[in-house]
């Protein structure tokens, strides 16, 4: 189990690492969690996988008396977590994008767009980073016009980010890491 603390907005959150059998992400499992003297029981519910997050709501109230959350991130022995931007096309689109248990930044681009090969390394970065919890892909829209004509892409490089399937925020345009960094945040615990 690890421990990072991290402060989003004016809460703080612990995240926690539970390394699961096969089995006990197939059925659901009870896990405790000691900290600070307090016991707490957590149900994993049953079909989580590498990646998945059990979020233990203003739970540091119980264990360290303040607000705030407790994370624990769900890794099952045996799979590994993508650290790198995913490649997706239209035929896998529906399966990796729009099916995620994991929230999605997806990046449109094309191989000739100058701005495009601008972003692609903080994606790179932000997908090591947020391994996970969040997945990182990217499609060329040359290659791929059925997502391209569905999202109406007229402007690249594109980020779109999805949340249970839809989009739920975009990004037009090349922009610094940190106004792409804040746009995640909101996307991770919102």
């Amino acid at each position: 189990m690890s421990e990072p603390f991290e402060r989003v907005g004016n809460v703080d959150v612990v995240h926690y690492e539970f390394t699961l059998k096969e089995e006990e992400a197939r059925s659901g499992t009870t896990r405790r969690l000691t900290r600070q003297s307090k016991t707490l029981e957590i149900k994993i519910p049953a079909g989580v996988k590498t990646g998945s997050i059990v979020r233990l709501s203003n739970s540091l109230q119980l264990t360290d008396g303040r607000p705030g959350d407790i994370l624990v991130h769900i890794k099952i022995e045996g799979e590994s977590i993508p650290a790198s931007v995913l490649e997706v096309n239209d035929k896998d689109f529906e399966r990796e994008i729009l099916k995620s248990t994991l929230p999605v930044v997806l990046d449109l681009w094309a191989p000739w767009c100058g701005p495009c090969r601008m972003i692609a390394p903080i994606t790179e970065k932000l997908a090591k980073e947020y391994a996970g919890r969040i997945k990182f892909c990217k499609i060329n829209i040359d290659e791929n016009r059925l997502v391209a004509s569905k999202y109406m892409v007229q402007s690249i490089p594109l980020l779109l980010l999805f949340k249970n399937g839809r989009v739920v925020d975009q990004i037009i345009g090349a922009v610094p890491e940190q106004a792409l960094r804040g746009k995640v945040e909101v996307l991770l615990w919102h």
